[in-house]
């Protein structure tokens, strides 16, 4: 049921009938929705046994109904002396209320009720740079000719951000290049994302190359937050070469990392899915890590501690669809 409580006090003026209801807290007055029902019905029917019959109560609870109300109130709302009921005119002022009131409710209902089948409105994704270029534009594409009333609002960030965006509630659903371990975030693993050392064609790298030769090149590298760096760096933790690195530069753009490449500052690492273009047109070379399986899994992350909206949840069951992932939701 629905009640109306507040902290403020109110005061109702009526100008004609000089009925003046002051400094009644609204704490007093808790209307419930079968209350108000019970009063329009009454008013409209100009009766409390048709008006019984018609919202299938007996006719002493809708007296008691209009009763509370009255009392709650502390105003007369039917003139009950003559054979037909009357609004008095303290009554009359009210029914407009119930009748707005009763239609909110109304329209809140059925807009819940479209609000939980309907895919529509805005969502937002927050999602690392790979997937932003190789794994969301199908997605998306795919997702939108399905749900073509969805507004898409998608952020590009680092892992570490996205995993603090989930966590903050800022976005629903989230795309990264790392499994996440924490009890408040669902993570499910998409696809395979190999990562490959790329380099201007005129360094000459082989198309397979020790890791301890590559750190004889300058480094372009992603922020410190970017899956794709902490994963090839925990392969230099493994193998102790860490301080062995050359950075030249830390850049937070994939298109400027693969620009700089290209014109010759130094080589990178990156998702293999980012690069194939510009290797087919000869712009950069592609080349592996030898005895090293260089790969990781892109996941889509969400909370564990919300449930998604409609538009969200169907996001979540195309990737489900389209990836095969185990549902725990």
């Amino acid at each position: 049921m629905g009640n109306f409580h507040g902290q403020s006090s109110w005061v109702i003026f009526i100008d004609d009938l000089n009925i003046v209801l002051s400094s009644i807290r609204v704490e007093e007055v808790i209307m419930e929705f079968k209350q108000i029902e019970a009063f329009i019905t009454v008013a409209r029917f100009k009766s409390f046994s048709k008006a019984a019959d018609t919202i299938f109560l007996s006719q002493p609870t809708i007296s008691a109904h209009i009763s509370s109300l009255e009392k709650e109130l502390k105003v007369v709302l039917f003139e009950r002396a003559s054979r037909e009921v009357k609004l008095t005119s303290a009554g009359e002022v009210f029914l407009e209320y119930a009748l707005d009131i009763m239609s909110t409710r109304n329209k809140a209902i059925q807009n819940l009720k479209n609000y939980s089948c309907s895919v529509f409105g805005k969502l937002h994704l927050s999602v690392s740079t790979t997937a932003a270029h190789c794994l969301l534009p199908e997605l998306i594409t795919h997702f939108y000719k399905r749900y073509p009333g969805v507004v898409f609002s998608i952020m590009e960030k680092s892992s570490g951000e996205i995993v603090e965006d989930i966590l903050k509630f800022n976005c629903e659903l989230g795309v990264v290049g790392r499994e996440v371990s924490d009890e408040r975030i669902l993570c499910k693993s998409l696809i395979r994302d190999n990562l490959v050392v790329i380099s201007p064609p005129w360094f000459n790298l082989a198309e397979n190359i020790e890791l301890k030769e590559l750190l004889n090149y300058p480094f372009i590298m992603r922020e410190v937050n970017s899956a794709t760096r902490k994963a090839f760096e925990s392969l230099l933790l493994e193998q102790d070469l860490s301080d062995k690195l050359k950075l030249c530069c830390e850049i937070n753009s994939l298109d400027a990392q693969l620009q700089l490449v290209k014109a010759g500052l130094g080589i990178s690492v990156v998702s293999e899915r980012v690069c194939d273009d510009l290797a087919q047109l000869g712009k950069l070379r592609i080349s592996s890590i030898k005895d090293f399986n260089a790969s990781r899994n892109l996941y889509l992350l969400t909370s564990s501690k919300r449930s998604l909206t409609p538009t969200a949840q169907a996001f979540y069951d195309l990737c489900k669809e389209k990836f095969h992932f185990i549902d725990n939701l």
